[in-house]
């Protein structure tokens, strides 16, 4: 069981929970996540039609590789000759030292794209309750993503998640970061230090969300204040187009709804 009791249809074969006492290092989380597989990097080869009815020719592609997924042969992305992958135990070992902190724990972690892209779910040890109001609380959970597609680098996110409507909260703050990339360095000092940063990152913006979020909850807003909201939100068409039979409108009203 996960802290809300099991994921959302079709989320089965994008995130794996384990339970605290399984999850408490990074090596638990890859077996429990089948994600123990490695990248392997393999040449590639185009294959050229013979016109003459012979066999096809075979010629390399020079400066790319294929990054493919050790236990299922899958290729997950084709990169420069140059692209190093970064393995999913050693990225994850990088969360270790976030847990080992005592701020965090693990929640989760899966594949999406077959394999390429990797992420975790790791909670931070506090509690948000916006405005002190029932019903308004909010898991503070940071999300760690990696690629082995070269489409995405080693990224960690604040990932806010309102329980009231099992709904995600992305919102830009001034002053505190949202996403930012993580260094990866086979130095513990050099990874400790790094660990302490993103930690500070992540919170500062829940610091920031539960005080706008505090005096966001105390405003009043009268109907018609909501309803010039809306009118902003959702503007009507000026006029219903006789082209439409006033779809447009019966549109917009929809989503005002």
């Amino acid at each position: 069981p996960l802290w809300f009791g099991r994921w959302p249809d079709g989320w089965g074969d994008v995130v794996r929970g384990v339970r605290p006492d399984e999850g408490c290092s990074a090596a638990a989380m890859i077996d429990a996540a089948r994600l123990a597989w490695t990248v392997e990097q393999h040449r590639l080869e185009a294959v050229l039609g013979d016109w003459g009815g012979g066999e096809p020719r075979r010629v390399p592609v020079p400066r790319v590789v294929a990054n493919v997924r050790s236990d299922t042969s899958a290729v997950l992305g084709v990169v420069g000759e140059g692209y190093e992958p970064l393995q999913n135990r050693a990225a994850f070992a990088f969360c270790d030292a976030i847990t080992d902190s005592g701020e965090a724990h693990w929640l989760g972690a899966g594949e999406t794209r077959g394999g390429a892209r990797i992420h975790a779910l790791m909670r931070l040890d506090r509690e948000i309750r916006v405005g002190d109001v029932e019903g308004e609380d909010v898991l503070p959970l940071v999300c760690f993503r990696n690629g082995h597609d070269g489409g995405l680098a080693v990224t960690v996110s604040v990932a806010p998640f309102r329980l009231a409507c099992l709904n995600g909260m992305m919102l830009p703050l001034d002053g505190a970061a949202r996403t930012w990339k993580a260094r990866h360095t086979a130095n513990l000092d050099a990874k400790l230090a790094d660990a302490r940063r993103t930690l500070g990152i992540a919170w500062r913006y829940y610091d920031e969300l539960e005080e706008i979020g505090g005096g966001l909850i105390r405003e009043p807003m009268s109907a018609a204040e909501f309803e010039g909201f809306l009118a902003q939100l959702v503007p009507l068409p000026a006029l219903p187009d006789p082209t439409r039979g006033g779809r447009a409108v019966r549109n917009a009203e929809r989503v005002r709804e």
